[in-house]
């Protein structure tokens, strides 16, 4: 299906306002049509001497058109944006939920500049698109068609010249469009790769002013700033090329029919008044067209606009749920791999190599291993980011495959190593986890987590916004409100991928008992972190490039000769870096 039928599919989402405004615009080209014909009656009554006393009726109506004209164009305007505005919601919406079905798997591998623009200006391009080419295409044809008819009732060769010249104004873009194309996709690519680069460097602007780059890093973003605007530019040259063209059939076409009706006239085939119409309503035929051109130019960046909106709308989510999900009986889940074995996309070797792992309900399982050993890859499988080449994962002894998405993934909590909070409150980003918790469920939480102190202390307790990324807190105070929120959900799966990676000393024992606290009673995966949390797991699990090579408690493990005991010897449990 092509871009311009999808983008009016969206837009039949609004298609009252969209009825609307088509409406407005035939009323706006009416009103020009009937100035025409007062102007040609008042014309023709001083030229026979009638005087303008016997034009008052026709000045009247004058007055009386440019009035309702006035009307329908301020309407026409509010009407325009109601409607851009309720099809880019949709199209927000649409994209919105997308996304969500894609997760994180498929958007990681995304420039998130890219995805932003798209999300932003890509949509925002719409709006020339929904608010004044469709509806104006419509008015355009209903308009022209209505002038060129009531022409060729007064005089059949001006009435046939004016519709075949009225022709060439439409062709005009559909035969520039290939051209036009070939200029506007690679601008919306340079202008979504230019917002790129200069989101990554302000999300970086530290790094680069510890390493003194940063005025190396403006130079390379002035050439692709430099590099954007010589394809605008080029864009630009072909917009005017195409623009002339258009300006020249109007021009051509009323000049031609102005001559032709002249020529009519001095033969005695229509009278003066008829001639005067013509020449009045043969522009007035003409202007619609031009306003559908000025529109079409307007609009047309969102056909470039619409590519990276159906790039993502038209994405297959690695994952999906099934027709008929299984619904659980308990909160007593076991949790199995068997025989999974998973690689990355791009990736050479698999991150799981035939594992086989078993944490039973209640249990408290530590994996640990060397970066890269496929440890943080086990969560990523649990949750569904993506399902394994071979072998199945099974949670309450049902593949995850057989469950549905929102339902397994509220059978699990995680605190995970990097923390992220949203630009709200804290209490927002608490209860993102259980949207209706209490007072006290809250307070619990925060105490359970050693975070009421700090919460506490903040300008606004609870609804002090934490800033983007929670930027306004420490890194062991984002970690702590991260363990809370865990807390707080209260699932029957607790995942700990480095949950006190980020955690001082002072608090480490006390959030440490709590973790074990939490973990009582409920099914339990930690991601190796600090060695005090790993000792207290009911087992150990060592990876090795994807594959388990060790399994017992610690004092047994560390009794061995064997790749624990080595881990241990050389410091603590190694930090885990996604893999």
């Amino acid at each position: 299906m092509s871009a311009n039928a999808r983008l009016l599919r969206w837009s039949l989402r609004a298609r009252w306002r969209m009825a609307e405004l088509v409406a407005l615009s035939v009323a706006v080209t009416a009103t020009y049509a009937a100035q025409g014909l007062l102007l040609a009656v008042v014309v023709d009554d001083v030229v026979e001497g009638a005087g303008l006393g016997g034009s008052v009726p026709a000045l009247t109506g004058l007055v009386a058109v440019q009035a309702v004209r006035a009307a329908a164009q301020w309407r026409r305007e509010v009407a325009a944006a109601g409607a851009a505005a309720a099809v880019k919601e949709a199209v927000r919406a649409d994209l919105y939920a997308q996304l969500l079905r894609l997760g994180p798997a498929d958007v990681r591998r995304r420039r998130t500049g890219a995805v932003q623009s798209t999300l932003v200006d890509g949509v925002e391009a719409l709006d020339a698109y929904v608010g004044r080419f469709l509806p104006q295409a419509v008015a355009a044809l209903v308009g022209a068609a209505a002038i060129a008819g009531f022409l060729l009732a007064l005089d059949p060769v001006v009435g046939a010249v004016v519709p075949a010249c009225a022709l060439a104004v439409p062709l005009v873009p559909q035969l520039s469009q290939r051209i036009l194309a070939r200029r506007t996709d690679p601008w919306m690519a340079a202008y979504h790769a230019l917002y790129a680069e200069n989101l990554d460097a302000i999300q970086g602007m530290a790094t680069l002013k510890v390493f003194g780059a940063a005025r190396r890093r403006g130079w390379e973003l002035t050439e692709k700033a430099k590099d954007f605007c010589r394809v605008s530019i080029r864009l630009c040259a072909i917009t005017v090329l195409y623009v002339g063209v258009v300006g020249l059939a109007v021009g051509f076409g009323t000049a031609f029919a102005a001559g032709l009706g002249a020529v009519r006239h001095a033969e005695g085939a229509i009278p003066a008044l008829s001639l005067l119409m013509i020449l009045l309503l043969t522009r007035e035929c003409f202007r619609p067209l031009r306003d559908l051109q000025n529109a079409f130019h307007a609009g047309y960046p969102a056909l470039s606009a619409a590519t990276g909106i159906f790039e993502i709308l038209d994405a297959d989510p690695p994952v999906t749920s099934p027709a008929r999900p299984w619904v659980p009986a308990t909160r007593s889940l076991a949790l199995d791999f068997e025989a999974v074995t998973f690689t990355y996309p791009g990736r050479a070797g698999p991150a799981v190599r035939d594992l086989t792992l078993r944490v039973g309900a209640g249990e408290h399982v530590a994996v640990v291993g060397r970066s890269g050993a496929g440890k943080t890859t086990l969560i990523g499988l649990l949750l569904r980011w993506f399902d394994p080449q071979h072998g199945t994962v099974l949670l309450g002894g049902t593949p995850v495959a057989d469950w549905d998405l929102e339902e397994l993934r509220r059978q699990v909590a995680v605190v995970s190593q990097d923390t992220y909070l949203f630009h709200r409150s804290v209490r927002d980003n608490l209860t993102i986890a259980r949207p209706h918790a209490t007072a006290a469920q809250l307070r619990d939480a925060l105490a359970a987590a050693n975070a009421a102190g700090f919460v506490d202390a903040l300008p606004d307790g609870l609804d002090t916004v934490v800033g983007e990324r929670g930027m306004k807190l420490s890194g062991g105070e984002r970690q702590r409100l991260s363990i809370a929120r865990a807390l707080l959900a209260d699932a029957p799966v607790l995942v700990l991928d480095e949950a006190t990676s980020s955690v001082d000393s002072a608090n480490e024992r006390a959030i440490a008992e709590a973790l074990r606290r939490a973990a009582t009673g409920r099914t339990t995966l930690t991601i190796a972190h600090r060695l005090s949390t790993v000792r207290a797991a009911d087992r150990i699990v060592v990876l090795d490039r994807g594959a388990i090579t060790e399994s017992g408690r610690h004092d047994e493990l560390l009794a061995r000769p064997g790749a624990f005991a080595r881990l241990v010897a050389a410091g603590t449990t190694p930090e885990e870096t996604p893999s």
